[in-house]
């Protein structure tokens, strides 16, 4: 049993513990459970209260049980499945007694709407209580009643918010807008709970809450579902529909009666539940649950760490040694320099001051965690050095000399170079079981993607030892094979070359951008290419040029632009004009290009994301990673590929390999060696097969 049920004094307390699992998980299986429960509750006239608990650490009830959303084959499958659910919770929901949902953890998704079925809400302040509906991240929306409950005790607004964005809530937050009736320190539970339910026995009656007067009028309504559309407009690309099918659902049911309106919001989330966009993004998160898991506990963690190097990623660097290490140590070449580190960090805090994930004695705590040495000194405790200086290799291989002089000899040293051989800085090193690179992505406070590196003689030990420490630090760590530009920038540089080559052409920065932005990438290469700054991506390229020869040719536009000195955000003007209030194209760039010919929209798409296909099917060809699934969750993770199309590989296998390769051809023949075909591309055609069901021909 994962329900039990127990009774005192006219109150039942009916308790959730999933047998044999960490979290609960509001199945199939546990719904029926509860359904058979319902029904003796309903007989038996002696109970005048239900409570329903968590017996699980930090977890109220984690949500659906997603390894049954994932198996569901048709709609009609899916629809029946959530009918039989919401007449369960429509159960709960018309129990003729008063029903608590104590909230002492995470109460997400289902979860969340099984407490929305009970007539009241309360809620511990526990860092670990949070209320959120995270299912439009999955491809779908709450399927249980959610988008029916969710509007009628929190408002439309409100619900939309939740339901939109996947955002997490917590309990002051929840009782603000009323999705809670009360919170209270978890020491406070007996009593407090006891004094709940005294309070509701006695007045017998629950105010009933009313819509907010303004949502009442359709006329009002209509401006807020407009509005709605148009931010997800803004944020959300056409093509990923669930936000938009849950916006509909929550209108078209707002004045429904609730049956009606769940048979609508069970028939559209049958749709979504099964389309191909659904099924991408729950493999990716079941992969990003076992990256989580993919280390061995060890007790000799790492606690204390030297950063070297203070630009922008030097101090993203900086700011997470700090939040999650006991000491951070900072290497200066002045100490002129300190105030403004310390000022950056401060203001990466800020958003966990304004969430309330963090006090300011907190913080405070972590900031007093920092110190500065010019002289490499008081190195000799230090667990961890991590190097984020210019990409010189000369330079780099004379500080690892100089670190490993000075640190114990069990000390690991890494760089966070994004393009220079591993194996070659390694060289010259006494310890190079302790080396390797670790490579973040800027921002570092935002992007949770991390490659480490190995040298050919880096420890497993070693390697253990900084998956778990990324891990806990909310990192996505995955080991990559060692070549220049290392997995991510290797496929993705010549993206944003191929956009440069194309504008030398005759098209122009807007529709290139624009194109990118349809396809599902998070902003154009262009915008991206002028926050990063066009001297890092012309620095990189160079790397990769140097390594790769023809097939990685620098567009002589990214040149000039290079050598006007035209780097993007940082210097007013890139590729756009930053000098104004709105940001316009920068006419001078046009100076550079040439109309020799028109190039279609979907040779634009074709031309830069078909040539990152190609990299990356030479990167499982040359064993940088082995597995395509990992490749793909880089890409999504490192880029903002689209998730919802599953990754690249994952749209070449869609599109098909015979059109990639066929295209890829056109191209070589139009433009040359960049797009010269992977031999393995052309053994899939070959063969017929794809990234999915060739794998032996890449894999050991």
């Amino acid at each position: 049993m994962n329900l039990n049920l127990k009774i005192e004094k006219s109150i039942a307390t009916l308790y959730f513990d999933l047998k044999d699992e960490k979290v609960n998980k509001l199945s199939f299986e546990v719904l029926h459970e509860l359904d058979l429960i319902l029904d003796d509750i309903n007989k038996n006239r002696d109970i005048e209260v239900l409570i329903i608990k968590s017996l699980k650490k930090n977890i109220f009830i984690a949500g659906a049980d997603i390894n049954e959303i994932k198996a569901f084959k048709s709609e009609d499958e899916v629809y029946n499945a959530l009918m039989k659910g919401d007449a369960i919770l429509n159960k709960l929901e018309n129990l003729n007694i008063p029903t608590i949902a104590y909230i002492n953890g995470a109460c997400i998704g289902g979860g969340l709407e099984l407490a929305l079925a009970c007539k009241y809400r309360v809620a511990t302040t526990s860092n670990s209580t949070k209320f959120a509906f995270p299912e439009i991240r999955l491809g779908f929306f709450p399927g249980l009643g959610g988008t029916q409950r969710a509007p009628k005790v929190i408002g439309l607004i409100n619900a939309m918010d939740l339901i939109l964005t996947g955002k997490n809530i917590d309990s002051k937050k929840a009782y603000k807008i009323s999705l809670i009736d009360d919170y209270f320190d978890e020491g406070q539970e007996r009593y407090k709970l006891d004094e709940f339910v005294q309070k509701i026995r006695n007045s017998r009656q629950k105010e009933q809450k009313t819509k907010p007067i303004i949502e009442r009028f359709s006329l009002i309504r209509n401006i807020i579902f407009n509005k709605a559309y148009k931010n997800l407009e803004k944020k959300v690309n056409k093509d990923f529909i669930a936000p938009y099918k849950a916006l509909k659902v929550l209108k078209d049911t707002y004045d429904k009666h609730l049956q009606d309106g769940l048979k609508v919001e069970a028939s559209t989330f049958a749709q979504l539940a099964v389309t191909k966009e659904s099924k991408y993004l729950i493999e990716l998160f079941f992969l990003s649950e076992k990256i989580k898991k993919d280390y061995e506990k060890t007790s000799n963690e790492i606690s204390t760490s030297l950063v070297i190097g203070n630009g922008v990623m030097g101090k993203g660097i900086i700011w997470l040694l700090s939040k999650y290490l006991k000491q951070t140590r900072i290497k200066l070449r002045s100490l002129d320099k300190a105030q403004n580190i310390i000022s950056y960090v401060a203001k990466l805090y800020e958003y966990f001051l304004k969430s309330r994930k963090m006090t300011q004695a907190q913080v405070d705590l972590k900031l007093s965690s920092l110190s500065y040495t010019q002289n490499f000194d008081g190195l000799k405790n230090i667990d961890l050095a991590i190097e984020a200086i210019v990409e010189n290799k000369e330079q780099k291989e004379e500080l690892f000399k100089k670190l490993e002089s000075c640190m114990k000899e069990e000390a690991i040293i890494a760089s966070n170079t994004s393009s220079i051989s591993i194996e070659e800085l390694s060289k010259n090193l006494q310890r190079k079981e302790n080396f390797m690179g670790i490579h973040f992505f800027n921002p570092v406070n935002k992007m949770p993607l991390v490659e480490i590196i190995p040298n050919s003689k880096t420890s497993k030990e070693n390697i253990n030892k900084m998956k778990q420490s990324l891990i806990k630090m909310g990192k996505m760590p995955i080991v990559v094979g060692d070549c220049a530009g290392f997995l991510v920038n290797r496929i993705f540089l010549p993206y944003l070359n191929e956009a440069a080559f194309i504008l030398e052409e005759g098209s122009n920065i807007t529709t290139i951008d624009r194109v990118l932005k349809d396809f599902g990438m998070p902003m154009g290469p262009f915008t991206l290419a002028d926050n990063v700054g066009i001297d890092i991506g012309h620095h990189v390229s160079k790397i990769l040029n140097d390594s790769y020869g023809q097939r990685m040719p620098i567009s002589n536009l990214l040149t000039k632009v290079y050598e006007e000195k035209l780097f993007g955000v940082k210097t007013k003007k890139g590729f756009y004009d930053y000098t104004t209030k709105q940001t316009v194209e920068n006419k001078s760039i046009y100076n550079y290009t040439s109309d020799i010919r028109v190039v279609t929209e979907e040779e634009i798409r074709n031309r830069c994301i078909f040539i990152m296909i190609n990299e990356a099917s030479r990167c499982l060809e040359e064993h940088i990673v082995e597995d395509a699934d990992i490749l793909d969750f880089a890409m999504v993770a490192g880029t903002g590929f689209p998730a919802y199309k599953g990754g690249i590989l994952k749209y070449a296998n869609l599109i098909g390999i015979k059109k990639v390769v066929q295209e890829l051809k056109r191209f070589e023949y139009l433009y040359d060696k960049r797009f010269e075909v992977s031999n393995l591309l052309l053994q899939l055609e070959q063969k017929n097969l794809d990234f999915k069901t060739g794998e032996s021909l890449w894999k050991h």
